[in-house]
């Protein structure tokens, strides 16, 4: 038998362009070593764990080592998972040495004792679904099991039911020895789903997001390689866990931007869902051609993937009317015994015309008598607006000078009372919402010493200081970063809600994040245009979402309303939102995607360009940005036409975390193929960051 040796890939950058080092296999235990293995190797003086890559019987041109040992009771890559690594590598242009540990826990590559073993998940633990079904529900939930695509877009406005159509695909699922992957945007706003799979389903669930420990995450994830855990409840990260044998794949709130990973690989979760699907369908097809797996199974895919939300992304949608996806709607809510009609009834109000009645408080005077009837009824309230803080911006009344902060050079936001050692106290601060750097508040300007300063704008502090004053005996609650610092801190504010120990609930968009609140009847979104006015090709589906999102806290189990306050009442996504209109806003939206070369009709890449000196940033990405142009004339002088436009432009927050910022943004048919093999890939002085299908172009 000829010597064989292996490619171990470590999760760190290497000298030189492999990502890989050479080792041989020991000849007595050459049988034992498989590709996806994780195994100890001598590096240097020391020892240092990685994943066999590659097996072959090429014998370098130079001396190799033998692998130490396969590292047992750990996690162990199959074909699939490995051909997923290389799909990432290669969709968002990033090396496999990042790539790799998104697969593992991070304890994989250190040399920890062994992990702990958490017992099988007894069938007789779970109980049969219990509530009855809509024949909304059970339409949708026969068209999903029917369904002969992987992946099935699930539309349902807010309170349609669309947590009960999960839970019983999961049931079936489980009853089949298969394992399911819910995903929400982010597991510390979402309390009330956990319960919901808990109650059905028993204690024996693995909940894995980035504030666990690294010990518990960990046991979580070689529990569900060694096949003990069958639901797996998760934000984003959680669609890497070892699985064996997944059958379902459930993406609620699909839209969110949490899915979207902002670090390298900047992957989109229901991206990276779709190739798991399709490597699934790949192996039984290659089964089946193999006599392995029976005829009929080819009709029905590996793994289903469920995309659910109320706003699906344009994308999505879009691919849905087209037949890639699924399409399954549910557009009523679930209807209550004293209000059948469940959508609440949304109000307008111009604040135009607010200040044309001489009316200066944030609130406008129908918001302040609906809050008010609202306390006389003993029913709750949510008020709504994206930004924190108690002002947005601190000016110099004399010479117009606005405090910024020194390394990012955005405004810094004024707070008067900011989170201390776990408490909250009342000491005035500006706070940079990017990077986190706090001063105190100035006496005088620093630019013409005057006294004169004034604080502009508003923030969810301030919209708490209105209500105080408004509303003295209310019972208030605030839920923001500020407020919702440590794990479990949004949980205590959402259960102090629910069980109705607070009147009034303000917060930021977390708050508008699935939550089922049935003695809701009133929301108040005081500023609708927070959004509608970033310079980003998103803005308006991200406002429409919002706004919808946040609506549906309203008339859950009563009937509620819902007032809209903005500036900008003419605006499509918000008339869409009045309407509870999806299909309007999409078709208006879609539009002015097709005119501008926006997703879904382009592809996009944005790459990033960074350094602490301002012309070194410049030089640089202009460099970049004429090697690109250059490139792309002598592509279409062949008849290529891989890309069809690119720009180069100022960060929207042009300097950041003591950096300045440009960006390059590509789009076209397939930038990736455009900058495969490209100078950029070299190193540079200045860092670059690439981001395939951004979210924003900002």
């Amino acid at each position: 038998m000829p010597e064989l040796y292996a490619e171990i890939l470590l999760p760190r950058k290497m000298h030189g362009s492999s990502d890989v080092l050479t080792y041989a296999l020991p000849a007595e235990k050459t049988e034992d070593f498989q590709e996806g293995q994780l195994v100890e190797i001598p590096l240097r003086n020391g020892k240092i764990r990685g994943v066999i890559w590659n097996i072959h019987d090429r014998k370098p041109a130079f001396r190799t080592k033998p692998i130490d040992r396969i590292v047992g009771n750990s996690i162990h890559l199959n074909s699939r998972q490995i051909a997923l690594a290389k799909h990432i590598a290669a969709y968002y242009i990033c090396p496999l040495h990042k790539v790799i540990k998104l697969f593992f826990p991070a304890t994989a590559f250190t040399r920890k004792k062994s992990l702990e073993e958490i017992p099988p998940l007894e069938k007789d633990n779970f109980r049969e679904a219990d509530l009855q079904l809509t024949s909304e529900q059970i339409s949708a939930l026969e068209k999903i099991k029917k369904s002969t695509k992987s992946t099935i877009l699930l539309h349902g406005v807010t309170g349609s039911g669309k947590t009960e159509i999960y839970r019983r695909l999961t049931l079936d699922a489980i009853k089949a020895g298969q394992q399911v992957l819910m995903l929400v945007p982010e597991i510390s706003l979402t309390p009330q789903t956990v319960k919901n799979f808990e109650k059905q389903f028993g204690k024996n669930i693995a909940v894995i997001h980035s504030k666990l420990s690294a010990k518990k995450k960990s046991n979580y994830l070689y529990n569900i390689y060694r096949s003990n855990i069958q639901i797996i409840i998760g934000s984003r990260s959680a669609i890497f866990a070892p699985f064996q044998n997944l059958g379902l794949i459930i993406i609620d709130e699909e839209h969110e931007d949490s899915y979207k990973q902002d670090q390298a690989p900047r992957y989109h979760t229901r991206e990276i869902a779709e190739k798991i699907c399709a490597l699934a369908d790949e192996t039984q097809n290659e089964n089946q051609r193999a006599g392995i797996d029976a005829p009929e199974n080819s009709l029905k895919p590996r793994i289903k993937l469920i995309l659910g939300s109320a706003t699906p992304s344009i994308e999505s949608y879009y691919k849905a009317k087209s037949g890639e996806y699924e399409l399954v709607e549910m557009p009523s809510r679930i209807p209550q015994l004293d209000h059948p009609d469940a959508l609440p009834r949304i109000h307008l109000i111009d604040l135009r015309d607010e200040l044309k009645k001489k009316n200066y408080s944030i609130f406008s005077e129908l918001l302040q008598v609906k809050i008010a009837a609202n306390l006389a009824r003993k029913q709750q309230t949510i008020l709504f607006l994206n930004r924190r803080g108690a002002a947005s911006a601190v000016i110099c009344r004399d010479c117009g000078h606005v405090e910024a902060c020194p390394d990012c050079e955005t405004s810094l936001t004024y707070h008067s009372r900011i989170s201390v050692e776990n408490s909250i106290l009342p000491s005035q601060r500006l706070i940079c919402h990017h990077c986190g750097k706090i001063q105190p508040i100035p006496k005088t300007c620093r630019n013409c010493q005057s006294s004169l300063i004034k604080y502009i704008g508003l923030g969810t502090q301030k919209i708490e200081e209105e209500v105080t004053k408004l509303f003295p005996t209310a019972r208030v609650l605030r839920a923001d970063k500020d407020t919702t610092k440590k794990h479990g801190d949004f949980e205590d504010i959402y259960n102090a809600f629910h069980n109705h120990e607070a009147d009034i609930l303000i917060g930021t968009q977390m708050i508008g994040k699935g939550l089922h609140l049935p003695q809701v009847t009133l929301v108040g979104i005081v500023l609708a245009d927070t959004t509608l006015t970033i310079p980003d090709f998103r803005s308006g589906e991200k406002t429409f979402q919002l706004l919808t999102q946040v609506a549906g806290r309203s008339g859950r189990e009563k009937p509620g309303e819902v007032i809209i306050q903005t500036y900008l009442p003419d605006h499509y996504a918000v008339q869409s939102t009045l309407r509870h209109d999806y299909i309007g806003f999409y078709q208006n939206e879609l539009i002015n995607r097709e005119e501008n070369h926006y997703p879904p009709f382009n592809k996009l890449i944005k790459l990033t360009i960074e350094d602490t000196d301002a012309q070194k940033a410049y030089f640089h990405s202009h460099q970049l940005f004429q090697e690109l142009e250059q490139t792309k004339s002598e592509l279409h002088s062949t008849g290529t036409n891989l890309v069809d436009q690119i720009n180069v432009f100022p960060a929207l927050l042009p300097k950041l975390r003591g950096k300045y910022r440009w960006q390059i943004l590509l789009g076209g048919s397939n930038p990736q193929q455009f900058l495969k093999n490209f100078s950029y890939l070299k190193p540079l002085r200045s860092d670059i960051k690439i981001d395939v299908d951004p979210l924003h172009t900002i």
